[in-house]
């Protein structure tokens, strides 16, 4: 358990050695992604399942850069890690959507220009996981016995292989079980419980065969519980690693991501990305949440008061045109 929560934090001090700072460019990325369009299609599912494709492609780019000009001792990383840690530094420049008529079908293809930008990463946050990893370090054999019950409890999630012909189209067992270890993810994260979440979720995502939604919740959860710790960097990248991943919002809530993500770069005060991501929660959800409601309006208010300080340099106040005479 702790090994994975080491690794997790060994993503964000990998960015520390990523060479990024005033003096170093962010590093160009060119990716294209095509997608042709099939009967039940509309132009803007396939403009995204095209642009899906090329980001898909700009974050492998990425994460071969990253890999190739970080120096990490004595670690070695998963190429699912360097994937978390591209995710999270790719910003992208330029877009260009190209439909294409192939034939008899319709073709997207989407060309993005990209940046890897390490100034985007907060140093001195880093530097605090640097204490936090050291003192996981510490606490190792003391949670050497929890360990060892979560690997207990994993192994029990397992699905039996059946002994009788299991019928085509019958949902598996492991799908109820990742639906148990969410829901006590989820109970974890109310409680205040967060680095256990962590650790579950961790272990969850060592898991090969979890894709697609199951794969994508999991980063969301985990973010929410690195979110809760104050964890920016570490949140924002599972966040990011989530959007990347293929997935629907038919069976688990993921576009939560986009609520938590908003909420970072408000408290950062980046309250134009604040707006676009609590925006996207906002579409995607059932608009019944009024938390998430005011949220936006709040991100909104600020971002409208960012624009009209650049506009007119008085951070947004009327001028009344007073004029003192003398």
């Amino acid at each position: 358990m702790i090994k994975q929560i080491l690794r997790a934090a060994l993503c964000a001090l990998m960015l520390a050695f990523v060479p990024g700072g005033a003096d170093a460019a962010p590093e160009i990325i060119e990716a294209d992604g095509v997608y042709v369009m099939g009967d039940s299609d509309t132009p803007k599912t396939a403009r995204d399942a095209a642009r899906t494709e090329a980001m898909r492609a700009a974050t492998e780019r990425a994460g071969i850069y990253i890999e190739s000009t970080s120096e990490v001792e004595g670690y070695a990383l998963t190429r699912d890690e360097i994937c978390t840690v591209a995710a999270a530094v790719l910003r992208v420049l330029r877009e260009e959507a190209t439909p294409e008529l192939v034939g008899d079908a319709w073709r997207y293809r989407v060309h993005l220009v990209c940046s890897v930008d390490t100034e985007g990463i907060d140093l001195k946050e880093l530097a605090s996981s640097k204490a936090e990893l050291a003192r996981l370090t510490q606490e190792r054999d003391a949670l050497k016995e929890q360990n060892d019950t979560l690997r207990a409890r994993w192994e029990q999630a397992k699905p039996v292989t059946p002994t009788v012909p299991v019928v085509i189209g019958t949902p598996p067992a492991a799908a109820t079980q990742q639906d148990l270890i969410f829901q006590d993810a989820a109970d974890m994260i109310e409680r205040g419980e967060n680095e256990h979440a962590i650790a579950d979720l961790s272990l969850l995502l060592q898991d090969p065969a979890v894709t697609g939604d199951a794969r994508a919740y999991a980063y969301v959860l985990r973010g929410r519980a690195y979110y809760e710790r104050h964890a920016n960097a570490l949140a924002r990248a599972d966040f990011t690693a989530a959007e990347h991943t293929p997935h629907t919002n038919s069976a688990y809530p993921i576009w939560r991501l986009y609520q938590y993500r908003g909420l970072i770069a408000y408290n950062e005060g980046h309250y134009a990305d604040a707006t676009n991501d609590l925006m996207s929660a906002w579409d995607a959800s059932d608009k019944t949440d009024d938390e998430l409601w005011m949220s936006l309006r709040r991100a909104e208010r600020r971002a409208e008061q960012d624009r009209r300080h650049a506009v007119r340099g008085d951070g947004g106040a009327r001028s009344w045109g007073i004029v003192i005479v003398p």
